[in-house]
C-alpha cells in the first residue's frame, strides 16, 4: 500500500516516516554494493591491474613526468620503455629541444602481471608563455615473445 506524505492520520504519518528512513538507508547501501560488485568483477578479470598504458604523472612548473605500465604475459621476456617528450608547435607535435628521448627504462620481467617505469623531464618554458606537452612511450618486450607497442599520453600545459 503506497504511503502519502502529509496524511491526516497519525499512524499513516508514522508509517510514511519509517518508509522514508528505510529508503534513505537502502539507497546508499545499494550504491555501495554496486560499486563493490564492480570492483570485485574487475579484480577477478585483472583488467585494471594487467592493462598496458602510458600517462603524464607529473605536470608542474618546470617538469613533465611520464609513466607507463606494461602487461606481463607470463613469459621470460624483459619489458622496457622509453619516452619522447613532445610539444604542440604550430606545425603539430614535435620533440622538445635537447634530450627529448629518455634512455630505455627497465619495467621488469614479463613473467609478472605487470611492470612500470617512468621518466621526468626538466622543461624550461619562456616567461609569459604556455605550451602543451605530451610524451610518446615506446614499449618493448624482448625475448621469447618479442614485440613493441607505442602509446601516447594525455597532454599537460606548462607556463613560464
Amino acid at each position: 500500500m503506497p504511503y502519502l506524505l502529509g496524511s491526516c492520520l497519525k499512524g499513516e504519518v508514522a508509517r510514511t516516516e519509517d518508509f522514508l528512513v528505510r529508503r534513505r538507508t537502502l539507497i546508499p547501501i545499494a550504491i555501495c554494493a554496486a560499486i563493490a560488485g564492480a570492483g570485485v568483477a574487475n579484480a577477478q578479470t585483472g583488467e585494471g591491474i594487467s592493462s598496458t598504458w602510458a600517462q603524464v604523472n607529473v605536470c608542474s612548473p618546470g617538469q613533465l613526468g611520464a609513466r607507463a605500465q606494461l602487461a606481463g604475459d607470463g613469459s621470460k621476456s624483459q619489458m622496457s620503455v622509453r619516452f619522447t617528450a613532445q610539444w604542440l608547435s604550430p606545425a603539430g607535435w614535435v620533440p622538445v629541444n635537447g634530450a627529448a628521448t629518455s634512455p630505455w627504462q627497465s619495467a621488469g620481467s614479463a613473467e609478472y602481471t605487470w611492470g612500470q617505469a617512468g621518466w621526468t623531464y626538466n622543461i624550461a618554458v619562456p616567461a609569459g608563455q604556455t605550451y602543451e606537452f605530451r610524451a610518446v612511450a615506446e614499449l618493448q618486450w624482448t625475448g621469447e615473445n618479442a614485440r613493441t607497442e607505442t602509446y601516447t599520453t594525455g597532454t599537460c600545459s606548462l607556463s613560464g
